[in-house]
């Protein structure tokens, strides 16, 4: 079986170093991931996961690391709100002179105590996820999605003129938000939160997502799916979160590795 990772934080500091990486990347080949997608999350990062994303390309054979670069609602706190136009215009070029790039994020809403609990006021998150929403539409690069308590919002800006197929990431809504979602043609996409014990409304969401648009990821170092605890977690685990999914759905893990690469592979348009 063949994985595909659609979103996973390994260049961060929290990931561990250039070592860690490379074993992590070792292991992730060793239960079939054939490809990660690394997600950019503020300017200041962007180079950082550019060079990690090449050193990996160079040194482990057998894993695609593909690139994403974003300003996520958790970090608009941090960064001066006069310069958010500055960044959308560096972003912009980053997309056209870095290879390896497949998607434009992680980006989108939070209404909750990270987002506009600590300073990101609605209006400017809706402002800088607007100029994504017109990056896409301009590049026809897919979204890679964070919401959080913001569905009905990022749902009307959506739906406002056509946006590329995109992914919601780490999906926390219902099942009934999935099925609006995915009739605009997005995807979702379940992390370690559905291995929870009792974790209801994950599994009603993976239930409710049509088989053309249901994706897996790690959200690594987050997420660490249940029975890996307290260990960090890696895009080796996702096997896990593909298992609580199977289950959800009463279906074979074959199955949910066989829909979820076909459904990565068309998304994100990968070989």
């Amino acid at each position: 079986m063949q994985w595909i990772d659609t979103h996973a934080h390994i260049d961060t500091p929290r990931f561990g170093d250039d070592q860690a990486r490379r074993e992590a990347a070792l292991r992730a080949r060793d239960v079939g991931i054939a490809a990660v997608v690394i997600p950019g999350i503020e300017p200041s990062t962007w180079r950082t996961l550019a060079t990690v994303a090449a050193q990996l390309r160079g040194e482990i054979t057998g894993v695609c690391f593909h690139t994403a670069f974003g300003v996520h609602p958790q970090a608009l706190p941090d960064l001066d709100p006069d310069r958010d136009a500055d960044a959308c215009t560096e972003l912009e070029q980053l997309l056209t002179t870095t290879s390896g790039v497949i998607a434009i994020g992680e980006c989108g809403l939070d209404f909750g105590p990270l987002g506009e609990g600590a300073g990101a006021s609605r209006a400017r998150q809706v402002a800088v996820l607007d100029a994504h929403l017109e990056l896409s539409r301009r590049t026809g690069l897919p979204l890679l999605l964070h919401c959080l308590r913001a569905h009905a919002v990022l749902l009307g800006r959506l739906a406002e003129r056509p946006t590329p197929p995109s992914i919601l990431h780490s999906w926390s809504g219902s099942a009934e938000l999935v099925r609006q979602f995915c009739k605009l043609g997005h995807f979702v996409s379940f992390a370690g939160s559905i291995t929870l014990p009792n974790a209801r409304r994950p599994q009603e969401a993976a239930r409710a997502a049509p088989r053309d648009r249901l994706l897996l990821e790690t959200d690594s170092p987050d997420q660490t799916p249940y029975a890996r605890r307290p260990a960090r977690n890696e895009p080796a685990f996702l096997p896990d979160v593909a298992a609580a999914v199977a289950a959800a759905r009463e279906t074979t893990i074959a199955e949910i590795c066989e829909l979820t690469t076909t459904n990565a592979r068309r998304v994100l348009r990968l070989a």
